[in-house]
């Protein structure tokens, strides 16, 4: 079966080579706010497998999905190192039109790989669904990504399931004032071929590669407060209770 290592040593050992790419994954958000985060790494696995795959990609989303976490732009994945001509992109209104595109495009051999993002937990993605979508990708082998934004730990037939979450970004070329490149930790909670784990990964778009992260995360700090806003109030002192009448 053929596999997508992630050049990362531990982790493909721990994969038994990589992933699957006759297979279900699925990568989720705990919360809205870490659905770029949980796109982000799928995106780069997507741009990982464009390197040795000429297929196009299909991408299909949910509207919400798509009104809570935005559109795919393609300047920026253009820059991130994923091709936005290689992609096809479909939006559906509910999350059952966006299943059954996934399944659709699970069966065609003429791509490299299905990304599907959901939001939140749809009636229609219960474990009957997700079998189906892995035998599909199984069937044909394409690879199949399931994004799913603010979604908990479910049963499920993926190979993997990947919580995503942000990391700080590591400092870059002994430039403390940059930006670096994008980082996450990783929980891999499930894996079928052996343990789960928790990486720290940042991805390096030149070289579509994953790698530890290359130094210190740059350091955080709080923004002042604005000048014009009131003082937040002072200690109310001691409470004191009374008894409440009869």
């Amino acid at each position: 079966r053929a596999l997508l290592p992630l050049g990362i040593s531990r982790l493909d050992t721990m994969l038994s080579g990589g992933l699957r790419r006759d297979a279900l994954h699925e990568i989720r958000s705990q919360t809205s706010r870490d659905s770029v985060a949980a796109a982000g790494f799928a995106m780069a696995l997507l741009a990982r497998l464009a390197t040795s795959d000429p297929r196009p990609i299909l991408l299909v989303s949910e509207a919400g999905a798509l009104k809570e976490a935005g559109h795919p732009y393609g300047p920026g994945l253009e820059r991130f190192g994923l091709d936005p001509a290689r992609l096809v992109i479909v939006r559906c209104r509910r999350a059952v039109d966006t299943l059954w595109v996934f399944e659709e495009g699970l069966r065609c051999g003429a791509l490299a790989a299905v990304l599907a993002e959901i939001r939140g937990h749809p009636r229609q993605l219960d474990l009957t669904a997700s079998r189906r979508l892995a035998l599909r990708a199984n069937e044909s082998g394409v690879m199949g990504v399931l994004l799913r934004q603010a979604g908990t730990a479910e049963p499920g037939a993926a190979a993997t399931r990947w919580h995503a979450t942000p990391r700080p970004a590591a400092i870059l070329d002994d430039f403390a004032a940059g930006i670096g490149r994008p980082a996450w930790r990783l929980a891999l909670e499930r894996n079928r071929n052996g343990p789960t784990g928790i990486f720290d990964l940042e991805w390096n778009h030149g070289s579509r590669a994953f790698a530890a992260p290359s130094g210190p995360a740059l350091p955080l700090s709080r923004a002042s407060l604005p000048g014009d806003r009131p003082h937040p109030q002072t200690d109310a002192g001691t409470i004191v209770a009374f008894r409440r009448a009869s």
